[in-house]
């Protein structure tokens, strides 16, 4: 390998250096476009070290951080990550890092540059989970910048986010966990009464505690009507570029079995004997699903090679499905017809662990059922404090002084 050699070419200076062949052929490494001798050495010599400790033809000072993100999602991200995280972080990259930081050579980033763009997101009130996704993303990719000797350290490292204490003064947004009484839900149930394609996803939220893509990803191999209960092993989730529904693990791999109350237990054993009949009915114009290897879900013969039939729980009488984006319409008339502006379908999952813990359920029973990562989780955003669980703390407050009162 030579050193280094350089030579004037118009009005400027170039380097050049020979790497290693390919295919037999010499093959150099140059570049040109230096005012000076001595700048055109220096950016040489640099090059060449570069060359010598990564093994690629790669001059950092070149390219962009726009760049280098569409080569660490091609190269790493897409082969690492599921698909839904991969979404996200695509969603991510092209709504806010691109935009601000996209445009900077990679290795002109700065901590304080970087810390600069997190403090302007949480100005802009981004909740906590986008500010710590972001994060994420802008210290997976620079360290990954590391392990390609593309950087010499990673700028993103000590870049800081709001502690989960200090999110309560920042007023960060977030999406409103509203306990829902008594009379909300009899309302909400007599709008969407048995037989309204919106009943029995409402009735998994609210009685199972389940999350929006699990309540929609229930097949029937998954629900035992003998025991009364729901085997939770997936979840549904849309891919825009396929244009179909899709399964995929349950978030934090939360696998579970839930028992279901015998009111909903009842529900779903009528559910079932009303599409065996609908299926008898409608014969072969009935709307049959199958779960491809990419577990896609397709009615087509002709994309189900390979694939497997299935029986989803909430499909209309054709057997077509009752997508997700049904929620989109409950919930407006929710809003609006009801009067409940800031219900989501989150708030009946929030619901039903609050009732959990008013009856007194244990913590990991609580945990479990509902599937959370940790039981802070569990504490945190579940188990507030109602009136009948004040009304209750005070009767056993009573009760622990009343022997030492009556002294």
């Amino acid at each position: 390998m030579s050193n280094v050699r350089t030579r004037k070419r118009g009005k400027y200076w170039e380097y050049e250096f020979d790497a290693a062949k390919v295919a037999g052929k010499r093959n150099r490494i140059s570049k040109s476009g230096y005012k000076t001798k001595a700048e055109a050495v220096a950016a040489g010599a640099a090059a060449m070290a570069e060359y010598n400790s990564s093994g690629i033809k790669f001059i950092p000072s070149e390219m962009s951080y726009a760049d280098f993100l569409d080569y660490w999602i091609e190269s790493y991200c897409l082969i690492t990550l599921k698909k839904t995280t991969l979404d996200n972080y695509k969603k991510r990259i092209k709504s806010h890092i691109k935009p601000s930081l996209g445009a900077y050579k990679l290795t002109s980033l700065t901590t304080a540059g970087l810390q600069k763009f997190i403090n302007s997101k949480i100005d802009a009130q981004y909740s906590l989970n986008t500010l710590s996704v972001l994060r994420g993303i802008l210290t997976g990719s620079l360290q990954y910048a590391v392990r390609q000797n593309m950087l010499k350290s990673n700028p993103a490292r000590e870049i800081r986010i709001p502690t989960e204490r200090s999110t309560e003064s920042l007023q960060l947004r977030s999406a409103p966990h509203r306990y829902l009484p008594p009379d909300v839900i009899e309302k909400i149930f007599e709008r969407f009464p048995e037989k309204h394609p919106s009943h029995i996803p409402l009735m998994l939220g609210y009685r199972c505690g389940l999350r929006l893509g699990e309540a929609f990803a229930i097949t029937w191999d998954c629900v035992d009507l003998e025991k009364g209960q729901i085997y939770i092993n997936k979840q549904v989730q849309w891919n825009p570029a396929e244009q179909w529904w899709f399964f995929t693990n349950p978030k934090f791999n939360s696998f579970r079995t839930i028992d279901l109350d015998n009111s909903l237990l009842e529900l779903l054993r009528r559910e079932r004997k009303r599409q065996d009949k609908d299926r008898a009915y409608y014969e072969d114009m009935y709307t049959v699903y199958y779960e491809n290897d990419v577990r896609g879900l397709v009615t087509s013969p002709d994309q189900a090679s390979s694939a497997t039939p299935i029986e989803l729980m909430l499909v209309r009488q054709d057997g077509s499905y009752i997508q997700a984006r049904t929620m989109q319409h409950a919930s407006s008339v929710i809003h609006y017809e009801l009067g409940v502006k800031d219900f989501t379908f989150h708030s009946l999952r929030h619901t039903h662990a609050t009732m959990l813990a008013e009856a007194g359920m244990p913590q990991k029973y609580t945990q479990q059922r509902l599937g959370h990562k940790d039981i802070s989780v569990t504490l945190k955003y579940y188990t507030h404090l109602t009136d009948k669980m004040s009304e209750i703390g005070g009767k056993i407050l009573e009760s622990m002084f009343a022997d030492n009162d009556d002294d």
